[in-house]
């Protein structure tokens, strides 16, 4: 498993929140899968070369594959390098310290909240997986290196609901 292997990702956590335009609210959460390319911003970090690239900039959604069965996608794998059928990318509202009870902090810790709000008529379709993105290009489809991705069952958005995705990791 890539977590043991590189060990400098704990745990990470996602949890995703639709309101609905008559204020009903969903609530999802899930573990997220760092992929193998993750370890190719470490190293950049790790170097200590200067680092050119940024971090982790962006959370990008996807149908996936008009294949496969939605209410029961193919299980993430850290061979992903690319979301399958990517149809937003954005960048992240907020990217949060954590301390260990949970709360936001100015002081670096080693858990850290990224999030990212998709307006009605952003992320619109039937969303069955997500990555997190980061390096040179990020921000373009396509580009940047995929850090962590995720599929699960799929979340109807239509486009007068709004999707907030908070992605949690722990160092």
């Amino acid at each position: 498993m890539l977590i043991e292997r590189l060990g400098w990702i704990k745990s990470g956590e996602i949890v995703m929140k639709m309101v609905h335009k008559d204020g009903s609210v969903e609530i999802r959460r899930m573990q997220n899968v760092i992929v193998d390319d993750a370890s190719l911003l470490m190293a950049q970090l790790m170097s200590g070369l200067p680092v050119v690239a940024p971090g982790i900039v962006v959370l990008a959604v996807g149908t996936g594959d008009p294949g496969w069965d939605l209410q029961n996608p193919p299980i993430a794998t850290a061979a992903q390098h690319l979301l399958v059928n990517e149809i937003e990318r954005k960048t992240f509202d907020s990217v949060t310290y954590i301390d260990g009870l949970g709360n936001p902090t100015v002081t670096r810790t080693n858990i850290v909240d990224f999030e990212t709000k998709y307006l009605d008529t952003e992320a619109v379709g039937a969303l069955v997986e997500m990555g997190l993105f980061g390096g040179t290009n990020a921000t373009l489809p396509g580009g940047g290196t995929m850090v962590n991705y995720h599929t699960f069952p799929v979340w109807n958005k239509p486009s007068t609901s709004t999707l907030t995705i908070t992605w949690r990791l722990t160092f």
